[in-house]
């Protein structure tokens, strides 16, 4: 809807829109999640006003290579809201924190160490606990704290495993390191590989991780699709964009009605620029979203600035085709842009703070505030004049998606930039010099990339 009112915070279209540019080209998969809420007493850096006044220090841009840690749905505890929300996810993380603690009550229980005596006279206590710890992890890790002790534990279940071959256990032949070394035989459970992937996510190894997380989605049919979400985390964390998607894809095949699961692959195709996917992901996801989910905001911002940059161009009668069509895509980038802030309003209330100004909540407060100065000077009320220049700002940042990040892993950035001083300007991704329609993080992306299919496509024109 148009607006007749004039934001308190409006700018000027030239300043506007340069703000716009930049925070469009500027969007990555480090901004992409809004799980992050900051309570009362964090310590962070943020661009808008809080209802505390403490001081922050903090980089938004290396919370979401962390994909486990503390989860924000504590803070409805502590503020008293968690029973005002019907939001299934709560529900979950509730459900799971208290299985994870009573786990860990009844795991104080148990002596520490591995020896015979120990495992035999307490082993049905080490199993036990371990299935409760793997129930908890599996519902929802952000409950699942990993510490010293579970550490221990796992210690102790695999000696329990290998001693006592409890049932449901299988075998598998391990390569051995040594050059002509006979092949091992390891016994293990399920419960079993999945603590080695909690041990491994927790701790962020993610390549090993991902190594694992393999077998296990071969190996258990029935997890295979909480696997697969945990390697796209693994993935997304690792850059490896293109993997990830295939990931949640491939889970929204087994379980269709996975709503996070749109939002995530939305969050994934807007920082890759791939405006099409996202959006359509993003509308799947809003339109059976809980209301109260955190990511509803972020999906209806996201929503408004790809609504935005598809307005057409051009469009100078008034009662044309064109203009028509250009206004009623306006009209609903706007519509989009009043959903943000109503899920944004509805996010406070339940978490006293309002959801972290990313790069997707920047761009759309930039593009959807910003005014048009008349030649008095003054700022007109009519928003359509800035509207149609951030729509252009925003096209010629999601204009060209094989450009924008590797063809073939689909990383948005050359891979040369993670050792390259910040003070140095970062290296642009490697386009192909003979068609010039594609581009690489790496010379080894480029090479597989060309022997798997641009050779088959590419050309010179």
């Amino acid at each position: 809807m148009m607006t007749d009112t004039l934001p308190a915070s409006a700018t000027t279209n030239e300043d506007a829109l340069a703000k716009v540019v930049a925070a469009a080209e500027q969007v990555s998969l480090d901004d992409s999640e809004t799980e992050h809420v900051h309570g009362e007493n964090c310590c962070h850096d943020h661009d808008h006003d809080h209802d505390h006044d403490h001081e922050h220090d903090h980089d938004h841009s290396s919370e979401p290579s962390r994909p486990q840690g503390r989860n924000d749905y504590d803070l409805l505890e502590i503020r008293g809201t968690n029973d005002q929300t019907t939001d299934p996810l709560v529900k979950t993380y509730f459900e799971a924190r208290e299985v994870f603690l009573n786990a860990m009550e009844r795991l104080d229980g148990i002596p520490e160490g591995a020896d015979d005596e120990l495992i035999e006279k307490h082993k049905d206590e080490i199993a036990s606990v371990t299935g409760e710890l793997m129930r908890a992890f599996m519902m929802d890790e952000k409950a699942c704290a990993m510490n010293q002790r579970i550490l221990k534990l796992a210690e102790q279940y695999e000696t329990y495993v290998q001693k006592c071959n409890p049932e449901g256990t299988s075998t598998v032949a391990v390569e051995s390191d040594d050059d002509g070394a006979e092949q091992k035989t390891t016994i293990y459970t399920k419960d079993s590989v999945v603590f080695v992937i909690w041990i491994l996510y927790s701790g962020q190894q993610f390549a090993h991780c991902i190594h694992t997380l393999g077998f296990a989605i071969t190996e258990f049919e029935a997890l295979r699709p909480r696997m697969l979400e945990f390697r796209a985390s693994c993935h997304m964390a690792l850059r490896n964009y293109k993997a990830c998607t295939n990931d949640l894809e491939e889970v929204l095949t087994l379980k269709p009605d996975s709503s996070e699961i749109h939002s995530m692959l939305g969050n994934v195709y807007y920082a890759t620029h791939q405006a099409l996917d996202a959006t359509h992901h993003f509308k799947s996801f809003v339109e059976v979203a809980h209301p109260d989910s955190r990511t509803l905001p972020n999906a209806y911002f996201a929503l408004a600035n790809l609504t935005l940059q598809s307005a057409p161009s051009g469009a100078t009668k008034k009662k044309s085709n064109q203009a028509l069509k250009q206004t009623a895509v306006l009209k609903e980038a706007q519509d989009y842009y009043q959903k943000a802030q109503t899920a944004d309003v509805r996010f406070k209330e339940l978490y006293g703070v309002p959801t972290a100004l990313n790069e997707v909540k920047r761009t759309a407060v930039m593009a959807f505030q910003a005014r048009s100065a008349g030649r008095d000077g003054l700022l007109s009320t009519d928003s359509t004049p800035a509207l149609l220049e951030a729509s252009e700002a925003l096209k010629r940042s999601f204009k060209n998606p094989s450009i924008s990040s590797c063809a073939n892993c689909g990383r948005p950035d050359n891979v040369a930039n993670a050792e390259r001083s910040p003070g140095l300007k970062p290296k642009p991704l490697i386009k192909c010099n003979k068609c010039n329609k594609v581009a690489y993080c790496s010379r080894p992306c480029q090479i597989n990339h060309w022997n798997a299919a641009h050779k088959n496509t590419c050309n010179k024109k």
